[in-house]
């Protein structure tokens, strides 16, 4: 990988195999292309007729529109549909990510430690946050207000569990629904977990969904950090080519963790490179969003801040930013340390469904890289209500631990022997208002063993009937007007009780979050075609096929109305002026009958191209020139 160049070369040699870019091989250029649409809009969409504002040098629109198809059928581009059937391209955020592998970006240099100083710690970090807002809502729920928000008092409980702070966030300018209501801190949990279909609503209560829970805990840190990352990326950037360019970068994997580096620095080689535009420096109100992306990052646990005394703002990562690995391919799993004084000290690589369990049987003592439980009779008198009878949390320890000390092994053993040895349970009561009614129900014939009669007006539902029963009493018009609601109370889910669709189904099966900065390409759908040469090039079935055939001279009407063909599909033209040929990119027509074009011409060295006005007396003869393949 060359460094220094920061965008694709036009040689094959730095063109990404199929494998990389999921199609067919690009062309060298195609590559130059797709490096121009990268340079221009980062991965902000754009229309067919706004690729040509990607043009520059010897790549003209036209070039750019005829590459379109071959870098949609790679993967390079994709492309979706409006409901009134406009379509948009973009490079996908996996292109992008891996564009610093395949063409490399200028090389930063490490900065010294000792000449930087610490001015913003990271946070323990946003998955265990969500963990910890995870566990929280698994047991309780979230109850809704009749104006669709959380009651007040469940979310600062929520709130208390999360050490992301509305300082930490608020740079980004973040748009969610209530702002009055929720905390930029509290939106974005909120947000990551619909998007990730973590938690879905039940009737007027967010309560997690199981499977996408499991999955998601399966996982380890460096891969959540990674999908969140990725999430961040992809939903919290505006619509701004340069804050994006900045933010890739800066998740570049070749910015090695605990390495100091200089912001100062990474923009300016994003400047030097076309990154951040023709424009210069970023303006005041970029800069503002890079400090509050700063910020964010840091308060998401991936980087510290700090101060050269010279050179400014320094960060550094705490993370890999590598792709995410299969499961099957992880380290093993770290080990609980179970203290004979019941605490549990959990270090962070024990897996997260581990931790889920240890929730709900042992109350937190601290929370953090290292987390510290306490195991206590209450905590597991409350596990014993959920399903977890204090012998399970003993099998619990002993698998996941590096051993279960003694006293701790024979407290469970004597609260096994005394919680739980017996219960009471709520049953379905069905009550009849007369007796002419419970008489109908009883000679039901197909209620015979699914009700028992516990009285004259009344009977003991069976559960596991409740359907059947409520539909035969529809049938009789004996249906209560009551049917209940689901109890406020339900059982934390066991993670080994559920079946896990695997992190491609759970990514695939993602929800919407609700914070959306750049583009909404979600809200449209997937265009799996590409453009044809009719939409490419409109009217090219009519123009005769000399004009792009043959360099020849022509009358000046029908010179006039190639060269505004040429104009409307910004394409080149070969002119021959005096004794020689040039090559040129038609600019602007000018004037009536006695008319001219403005040109820029194309020379093959590197000099600056250079703009004339001509008139069709200047030239001799004149070609049309269609981008290679098309015709």
């Amino acid at each position: 990988m060359s460094k220094g160049s920061g965008l694709p070369a036009y040689e094959d040699e730095g063109a990404p195999t199929s494998g990389e870019l999921g199609g067919p091989r690009p062309k060298a250029s195609e590559l130059g292309v797709l490096r121009l649409l990268f340079h221009r809009y980062a991965g902000q969409p754009f229309k067919l007729e706004q690729a040509n504002a990607a043009a520059a040098g010897s790549i003209c629109g036209a070039d750019i529109r005829a590459a379109l198809p071959a870098l949609l059928r790679s993967g390079a581009l994709a492309a979706v549909r409006k409901a009134w059937g406009e379509k948009l391209y973009y490079i996908p955020l996996s292109q992008l990510l891996e564009f610093w592998k395949i063409w490399g970006y200028a090389e930063l240099q490490e900065q010294n430690p000792a000449r930087v100083e610490l001015i913003r710690e990271a946070k323990p970090g946003l998955a265990l946050d969500l963990f910890r807002a995870l566990t929280w809502i698994a047991g309780s729920g979230l109850r809704m207000t009749a104006k669709g928000t959380i009651h007040q008092k469940e979310r600062g409980k929520l709130e208390n569990r999360i050490t992301l702070q509305a300082e930490d966030v608020a740079g980004l300018r973040l748009n969610y629904p209530h702002p009055d209501v929720y905390s930029p801190a509290l939106a974005v949990v909120l947000d990551l977990l619909l998007s990730l279909g973590l938690i879905a609503k039940e009737r007027a209560v967010w309560r997690v969904a199981p499977p996408g829970l499991a999955a998601w805990l399966s996982l380890d840190l460096p891969q959540m950090n990674l999908i969140l990352l990725h999430e961040l990326l992809q939903r919290y950037i505006p619509a701004d080519a340069v804050l994006q360019h900045v933010a890739l970068r800066m998740a570049a994997a070749d910015l090695r963790p605990g390495v100091w580096y200089s912001l100062e620095e990474l923009l300016g080689s994003l400047q030097d490179e076309g990154g951040i535009g023709a424009e210069g420096a970023p303006s005041p109100e970029q800069e503002a969003w890079i400090a509050g992306w700063l910020d964010a990052m840091s308060g998401f646990g991936w980087m510290e801040l700090g101060r050269h005394p010279e050179d400014g703002v320094m960060f550094r990562w705490l993370i890999e930013r590598e792709p995410v690995q299969s499961p099957t391919s992880q380290a093993p799993a770290g080990k609980l340390i179970v203290q004979p004084d019941f605490e549990i000290f959990v270090p962070p690589d024990v897996p997260f469904s581990v931790r889920f369990e240890l929730e709900a049987c042992a109350e937190l003592a601290s929370f953090g890289v290292m987390s510290v439980y306490r195991l206590t009779r209450a905590g597991v008198e409350q596990a014993s209500q959920q399903g977890r009878p204090p012998q399970e949390i003993l099998r619990l320890l002993e698998a996941h631990s590096a051993g279960v000390p003694d006293p701790v092994r024979d407290a469970l053993l004597q609260w096994g022997r005394e919680i739980g040895r017996t219960s009471l349970a709520d049953v379905r009561l069905l009550s009849c208002q007369d007796a002419e009614a419970a008489e109908r129900i009883a000679a039901l014939p197909l209620l015979a063993g699914k009700l028992e009669r516990i009285g004259p007006l009344h009977f003991r539902v069976n559960p596991a009937f409740e359907a059947e029963i409520m539909k035969a009493l529809d049938d009789e018009r004996l249906a209560p007007l009551n049917r209940g609601e689901d109890s406020d109370e339900w059982e934390v889910p066991k993670l080994t009780e559920v079946t896990s669709p695997g992190l491609e189904l759970l990514m695939q099966q993602k929800g919407q979050g609700w914070i959306y900065k750049g583009a909404d390409l979600h809200f449209y759908e997937p265009e799996h075609g590409s453009p044809d040469e009719a939409e490419l090039f409109p009217g090219l079935s009519e123009i005769p096929a000399m004009w792009w055939k043959e360099l020849r001279r022509y009358h000046a009407s029908t010179a006039r109305e190639l060269v505004e063909r040429a104009l409307v599909w910004h394409a080149k033209l070969l002119l021959q002026l005096g004794g020689e040929t040039v090559l040129c990119v038609p600019l602007a027509v000018e004037g009536e009958a006695e008319w001219q074009v403005k040109v820029r011409l194309l020379h093959s060295s590197e000099e600056p191209r250079e703009e004339r006005v001509i008139s069709p007396g200047d030239w001799q003869a004149i070609r049309l020139i269609l981008p290679e393949g098309l015709r």
